[in-house]
């Protein structure tokens, strides 16, 4: 390890996983005008990391920019199944799921504790295999693939956001960000270059050296989101990622993902909350194992419009 390269995950320390390289272009953090805005967190504004101030005013939304969702599948599954083998006991979690998401959607994956919906989220994410039928990812059939080959389209496919953020205690937001590149095999001066760029992405720009103890729950959720980006997936699966955080601080998470969901981005969401869930554009509905809904929003609510109204509330409520 040369001098420039970050540190190996610490004892009893690991990332659940770690995001792959889009399959056939280029990764969107290397490119300058990706994301509308970008170039307001380049200049560093003091503003931008105020404590009232949307950390997604680096990717804010863009009425002149629309979700692309693509007529082919990035997910097909067909008669999907999974049964754990509990003692003598079968227990079903998914039930013959015949589904398909596309590319660019954002998709609420909502049901009851034990519905399936976390089950479902660990096979789709390579987490976990089937007991029966088949799971298409990015027209690959992935439902038969040995150890190394899911681990292998995990890591170059897939980028995760969980729920109790998985940062590594002892690292800065900055060391964090680049570990999935180290096992990508990326050389230590890009990593360096891109972790700070998508830090910056997320309004963090300032915080790079911090560690998560430093950091408040929303930050170290945007170091999470970070951490998944930093490769540029195809795919991004958030398994509860407003779950450990307030109202105001899971609207600005939210604000995010709604902003990478336009830029093209597709993002599956596991969420028990229905508040939540009305920020998606498409909800999906677990039940027994089974999926009972599967609806389009419309007019999906706009997290950052909801942020500001909260804000100004706030403002107002400490005047009187």
């Amino acid at each position: 390890m040369t001098n420039n390269d970050s540190p190996p995950p610490e004892d009893g320390e690991q990332l659940k996983s770690s995001p792959g390289n889009s399959p056939g272009g280029t990764n969107p953090i290397d490119q300058q005008q990706t994301i509308p805005g970008q170039a307001a967190v380049n200049r560093g504004s003091p503003a931008f990391y105020g404590q009232t101030t949307m950390p997604q005013r680096a990717i804010a939304r863009s009425e002149a920019v629309d979700t692309i969702v693509t007529s082919t599948p990035i997910i097909a599954v067909r008669n999907l199944t999974k049964t754990y083998i509990l003692g003598q006991t079968r227990v079903p979690a998914i039930q013959a799921i015949t589904l398909a998401i596309y590319q660019g959607e954002f998709v609420a994956i909502m049901g009851p504790s034990g519905s399936g919906k976390s089950s479902f989220m660990n096979l789709i994410g390579c987490l976990d295999r089937p007991t029966q039928g088949e799971y298409w990812l990015a027209g690959k059939l992935v439902s038969q693939l040995s150890n190394d080959e899911l681990a292998d389209t995990r890591n170059r496919l897939i980028g995760f956001v969980f729920q109790s953020f998985n940062l590594l205690s002892r690292a800065s937001a900055l060391r964090n960000i680049t570990l999935p590149m180290i096992y990508a095999g990326i050389p230590s001066d890009e990593r360096e270059l891109r972790g700070r760029r998508i830090l910056q992405l997320v309004g963090l720009g300032d915080r790079i050296h911090h560690r998560p103890s430093q950091l408040s729950g929303g930050q170290q959720q945007r170091v999470a989101i970070a951490r998944a980006l930093v490769n540029g997936p195809a795919l991004l699966l958030a398994d509860e990622p407003t779950g450990n955080l307030d109202s105001r601080t899971s609207l600005e998470i939210m604000a995010i993902l709604q902003a990478l969901n336009e830029q093209g981005l597709t993002i599956i969401l596991v969420t028990h909350e229905s508040d939540i869930a009305q920020y998606a554009k498409r909800q999906v509905t677990f039940r027994d194992g089974h999926v009972v809904r599967d609806e389009q929003a419309l007019t999906p609510r706009s997290a950052k419009e909801d942020w500001t109204k909260m804000v100004k509330k706030a403002s107002t409520d400490e005047k009187v």
